[in-house]
C-alpha cells in the first residue's frame, strides 16, 4: 500500500491557543508571521506616509487590513507552496521582460476660452 506524506505536514500546523484554553478558531503558524509583517507594514505606511497619529483608529484600520490581507495570502500558502516561493513568483512576474508595445501618439486640442462664443445671461437662465 502506498501512503503519501500529507499527515506529516498536518502535525502541529495549527496553534490552538494557550494550554488548557483553546481558541474558538484555528490559527496557522504561517498566518502569524504573515499577519505580523502585514500589521507592521500597514502601521508604518499609516504613520510615515499618511501622517496619522498613533491611536485607536489607525490601529483598528491596520488590524482590519491585516486580517484581510493575511486571510487572502494564506489561502495560497501551504507546505508545497511556501510564502517565499509565492513572493518570488510575484517578483519574477512583475520584473519579467516584455516586448515593447506599438505606441500611438494621440494629441488633443482644446479650444481656447477666447475662441468660445460668450453666452448672455438670458440664455444661461433659459437653459437652467
Amino acid at each position: 500500500m502506498i501512503e503519501n506524506d500529507d499527515l506529516l505536514y498536518r502535525v502541529d500546523r495549527n496553534w490552538l491557543g494557550p494550554t488548557g484554553h483553546a481558541l474558538p478558531f484555528r490559527i496557522r503558524y504561517t498566518a502569524i508571521g504573515v499577519g505580523l509583517s502585514v500589521f507592521v507594514t500597514t502601521l508604518f505606511i499609516e504613520m510615515s506616509v499618511l501622517h496619522l497619529t498613533f491611536g485607536f483608529q489607525p490601529v483598528a484600520i491596520a488590524m482590519a487590513v491585516t486580517v484581510l490581507v493575511t486571510s487572502r495570502a494564506t489561502k495560497y500558502v501551504n507546505a508545497d507552496r511556501p510564502l517565499r516561493s509565492i513572493i518570488r513568483a510575484a517578483w519574477n512576474d512583475l520584473t519579467a521582460p516584455r516586448p515593447p508595445k506599438q505606441s500611438q501618439t494621440v494629441s488633443v486640442s482644446l479650444p481656447s476660452p477666447a475662441q468660445q462664443p460668450r453666452r448672455s445671461r438670458r440664455t444661461e437662465r433659459a437653459s437652467r
